[in-house]
Formats: C-alpha cells, structure tokens, sequence
C-alpha cells in the first residue's frame, strides 16, 4: 500500500520528462527555489544587520532603511548581471548575437 502511494505521488508531484530520465532536466530542479534564495536572503542579513546596529547606535529607522536598500539593490544588481552573462553564453553563436565590432559600416 505504501509502495502504491508513493508512486502515485512520484507520478503527481515529478514532471514527466524527470521521471523518464531526460538528461537536462534534473540540472534544473531547484533552480526556482535557488534564485528565489539568492533574493531573499541577503536582503534580510543586510535589513537585520542594520536593525543590529539601529539598537546598538540608538538611531531607530536610519541603519535599518539603509540596510534593506543595500540589500535589495546590490541583490538585484547582481541577478541582472548573472541573467545577463547566461543570456550571452546561451546566445553565443547565434544570427542574432553577433557583436557590432563585427559589422562592417556601409
């Protein structure tokens, strides 16, 4: 009974292609979850750090707010260039991605 069910939610829960052993899918699991960690994590280590040093300083919202913006610009800074360093790789070789150094001016 138990082996049943546990198929059963191996066959819900796991997409098709994971489950037949396609070769490139299981690199991808997690991946959501990874990116998803990399946003919300330093943005709360930097928001309480300055929480930290609001109590230790005495000045309520200041390191508090600084804290938060630091860790949410320099997070999304840094997705943007990680998007765009997979988007280049990914494009490399492609009509579309040829560099303008390349293009001869008519």
């Amino acid at each position: 009974m138990r082996a049943r069910l546990r198929r059963g939610l191996h066959r819900l829960f796991v997409p098709k292609a994971v489950r037949a052993g396609a070769s490139g899918d299981h690199r991808h699991r997690g991946e959501g979850l990874a990116h998803g960690l990399e946003l919300v994590v330093p943005t709360v280590v930097f928001t309480l750090l300055g929480l930290w040093l609001d109590h230790a300083l005495g000045t309520k919202p200041l390191f508090l707010l600084v804290g938060f913006a630091f860790g949410a610009v320099g997070t999304f800074v840094a997705q943007y260039y990680k998007y765009r360093a997979r988007s280049e790789a990914l494009d490399a070789g492609k009509p579309w991605a040829r560099s303008a150094a390349g293009r001869e001016v008519a």
